[in-house]
């Protein structure tokens, strides 16, 4: 910063000589020409908009100077702009045009007055602007073009610790335990049972065998068609059969016919040829109760129950139990035989 100041001291004198503001202008009779930048200082390789203007009456036609690369050997041009022509109430155009310039050498550069030549020409007179002046500051220690280009440093790496997150634990606690009391009262709301048991050991699963041979025992044990209920006795077998179609197979047997579902188990080999027999009796019989209004006999519901058992025990998927698992079972059938003849000799 010393450094600037000094070079500021140095060429403060004829900076004030030779600018005396941003905005330069030059007039002739009823033409005017001003050239204005955005500073007058910049840092090294910083970048400003020099802009020119040309105020004409709309009788006459003046064109701009070319300014292509460079303002002059210290300043380069790096964008033009296009000419912007605006149409005054007074019968007068305003044309400017905006240039973004810069500079890669420091020091205090004397831009001379653009000359507007084709304007000179036609009116027979010298039209420019007034010079201007641009100050450039060097803010680095050392620049040496001779060195080369020097790779870029790079980042360090900071050791990581753990008491870094600990400013953070009661925000983190805050956020868990506000998230916890939303969920409940959105839960109690909408009265959604609330999951207390949140490290519960989770519930066995029931193989699908066992929850169709299940339903098929409760609705053997209500007596539905003995009590004239034929409807929903063969909705209830088939539905049943058609959840374990569904779990056992993969087959969406709830969406399909009795036609679709026969067609799905095309390529499934069954260990027993007579289990998709008995399937497609119990369905044919439970689609012309349901649709056709057939009257089963006694004899043919047994034998859709039957059936039924039939179907799920020959298809059903084995279990297959560990060492540990026989040997307990094995255990279980022991001590039930010693407690039966136990029982008998008393």
């Amino acid at each position: 910063m010393n450094r600037i100041k000094k070079h500021i001291s140095r060429v403060i004198v004829s900076f004030l000589i030779l600018s005396t503001g941003v905005v330069h202008n030059a007039s002739a009779q009823n033409v005017s020409v001003s050239a204005e930048m955005d500073s007058t200082v910049i840092f090294i390789g910083g970048q400003i908009d020099l802009k020119l203007q040309l105020s004409q009456p709309d009788n006459i036609d003046l064109s701009f100077p070319l300014l292509t690369d460079t303002i002059t050997k210290n300043i380069e041009i790096v964008k033009a702009g296009q000419l912007d022509t605006l149409n005054r109430d007074n019968g007068r155009y305003l044309i400017e045009q905006s240039f973004r310039i810069t500079s890669f050498d420091s020091g205090l550069h004397y831009i001379p007055p653009i000359v507007f030549e084709e304007v000179s020409q036609k009116l027979g007179k010298a039209i420019q602007t007034e010079p201007m002046a641009l100050m450039v500051f060097n803010p680095f220690d050392e620049v040496d073009p001779q060195k080369g280009i020097v790779d870029i440093k790079q980042p360090m790496q900071a050791p990581f610790h753990l008491s870094e997150l600990y400013k953070y634990l009661p925000w983190v606690l805050g956020i868990i335990l506000l998230a916890g009391i939303v969920t409940f009262i959105i839960l109690r709301y909408f009265g959604k049972e609330v999951p207390v048991k949140i490290f519960a050991k989770p519930a066995p699963v029931i193989p699908p065998h066992v929850k169709a041979l299940e339903a098929l025992d409760k609705i053997k044990q209500e007596k539905l068609w003995q009590h004239n209920r034929i409807k929903e006795y063969y909705s209830g077998v088939s539905d049943t059969l058609r959840h374990y179609i569904e779990e056992r197979f993969e087959i969406r047997a709830m969406e399909q016919t009795t036609d679709e579902i026969m067609n799905s188990f095309k390529g499934i080999d069954f260990r027993d040829g007579k289990s998709i027999d008995n399937l497609r009796q119990i369905l044919i019989t439970s689609d012309l109760v349901k649709f056709a209004k057939h009257e089963p006999l006694p004899d043919e519901n047994d034998l859709s129950m039957i059936n039924a058992f039939f179907f799920v025990n020959q298809t059903k998927l084995e279990e297959i139990k560990s060492l540990e698992e026989e040997k307990e079972a094995m255990l279980n059938k022991e001590n039930e035989v010693l407690n039966v003849s136990n029982s008998s000799e008393q």
